[in-house]
């Protein structure tokens, strides 16, 4: 039960009214950086570099969003980094899911044990992960130039496989799935098994669709994680065709300059498709993130 309020009715306004200004104040410098890349975006490179900063440009040059494609090869990165973010989403909603699944409702031999293990990486920083993974997918056995043995070539680098698989499962979403799964009844499990059904049946029809608010929690914040992602891409690529979004925003620069007003408008197209997906999906991350959260 909520507590009853007995101020005054002015100090009551005046203190929702602090309030309301102290949350305008927090958003203003929140979305000050951000206004500011769109004013970069728009300008020209004189207004970037003048003194004192231009707030707002003179002239709105829209064509700089057109010239991002043109300058580089920004739209190849663009689809690479859908590719890599959508496949390894799709990846570990499943895995994962599946995953969370198994420790939940099943009972095997080494349960505890394995899942404490896989909670343990998450105190690995994922940089030390990155040689060892190197070394892997460059002797993949029978893959790029690759003998039976994994001698002989460069193996996956250089491909998606080398930028999709270390995405697609996490401990963290292992952890959610398996937390949200305990919290559906037993029943529905016992009921299926004596109904004859497998555990993938159970799993894929009964568990998996009511688990939808944790899987949309682990797919909106992998597609976000993979979709940012710059150490990966590029330590495994060699390739201007395979560059992702992260990788190409270096080639806005070089030596010399910076094309700084390029650079701040492919930043903003780079941030399109997730600000669509947080729009579209809020209500269920809000919802997924509250019941992870309250009673995981």
């Amino acid at each position: 039960m909520g507590t009853i309020d007995y101020a005054p009715p002015l100090v009551r306004r005046t203190r929702r009214a602090l309030i309301y200004v102290a949350l305008i104040a927090l958003s203003g410098i929140i979305l000050a950086p951000f206004l500011m890349i769109v004013s970069l975006a728009l300008s020209s490179p004189t207004e970037v570099f003048a003194w004192p900063p231009v707030l707002a440009p003179d002239v709105v040059r829209w064509d700089n969003f057109r010239r991002v494609f043109e300058v580089t090869n920004f739209g190849r990165a663009m689809w690479n980094t859908f590719v890599i973010a959508s496949v390894s989403t799709i990846g570990i909603v499943f895995i994962d899911g599946l995953a969370g699944y198994a420790f939940a409702k099943m009972r095997f031999p080494g349960r505890t044990t394995m899942f404490l293990l896989i909670l343990a990486t998450l105190m690995v920083p994922v940089h030390v992960t990155i040689i060892p993974l190197f070394i892997m997918f460059r002797s993949f056995p029978l893959a790029g130039g690759n003998d039976i043995l994994g001698v002989g070539g460069f193996g996956i680098l250089n491909s998606y496989p080398s930028m999709i698989l270390p995405f697609l499962a996490t401990a963290y979403g292992t952890y959610l799935m398996t937390s949200f799964m305990r919290m559906l009844p037993d029943n529905l499990v016992e009921a299926a098994r004596m109904d004859g059904a497998s555990e993938f049946a159970i799993f894929w029809k009964i568990y998996l669709p009511l688990a939808a608010p944790a899987l949309t929690v682990v797919a909106m914040f992998n597609f976000t994680a993979v979709w940012n992602e710059f150490l990966v891409p590029l330590v495994m690529t060699s390739t201007a065709d395979m560059k992702v979004i992260q990788t190409a925003l270096a080639d806005f620069s070089d030596q010399e300059t910076v094309l700084w007003n390029l650079l701040m408008a492919a930043v903003l197209i780079s941030i399109l498709p997730l600000v669509a997906m947080f729009a579209i999906g809020q209500k269920h991350l809000i919802r997924g993130v509250a019941v992870g959260g309250t009673k995981g």
